[in-house]
């Protein structure tokens, strides 16, 4: 598990050892030190990866471990439960994604799900403008949600800025809206961010 948190992964290992004390979990505290035990001969069955980590972005070091250790399963896991984190798990090859608030029943089940080869991810939103936004786009929703300008989304992704207006059209028309607020409005409705 990579998680910076301690009380989180101290009730992870807690409850792993209830109910599956034949598990053994090693943790990581950053990315870094994950990629550390990979490159030290570490060979997991999974990694569980906070999408939030002090040293990188999750879904970052989720692309970086798949390149280290391709055949090890990886699972996304977070507090926020949006389309959007679900989306960019998925498009970062992750094998399912996990919400920090689930029942212990439910992340186990679904652990064991990717363990036995399959993907586990919460319930997804399914409409067809969730589908048919592209995790680049959810990106630029996000940031708009948090208020950044144009030039604020530019910088940010390293876009032009005629790249950042293309995104934003292609975004009002999927979600059918006149505008940034009705933007975030309706993606904010539909799950696609939190």
């Amino acid at each position: 598990m990579v998680d910076d948190h301690p009380l989180f992964r101290d009730g992870f290992a807690a409850m792993l050892g209830h109910h599956r004390p034949e598990w053994t979990l090693r943790t990581a505290n950053t990315g870094a030190e994950a990629l550390g035990l990979l490159a030290g001969g570490e060979r997991p069955d999974l990694v569980i990866i906070d999408i939030q980590l002090p040293d990188t972005d999750g879904f970052d070091a989720a692309l970086v471990i798949a390149q280290l250790a391709p055949l090890i399963s990886r699972v996304m896991i977070s507090g926020r439960e949006d389309g959007a984190a679900r989306l960019r798990s998925r498009d970062c090859g992750a094998s399912g994604f996990i919400s920090k608030g689930s029942a212990p029943e439910r992340i186990l089940e679904m652990l064991e799900k990717v363990l036995a080869g399959g993907i586990a991810f919460e319930a997804e939103v399914d409409t067809e403008a969730a589908e048919a936004i592209t995790s680049r786009q959810l990106e630029v929703l996000t940031l708009l949600a948090d208020g950044h300008s144009n030039k604020a989304i530019e910088r940010r992704m390293n876009i032009a800025p005629r790249t950042v207006r293309a995104h934003l059209t292609e975004i009002f028309h999927l979600l059918e809206v006149d505008g940034r607020l009705q933007a975030i409005l309706k993606a904010r409705h539909l799950g696609l961010i939190g």
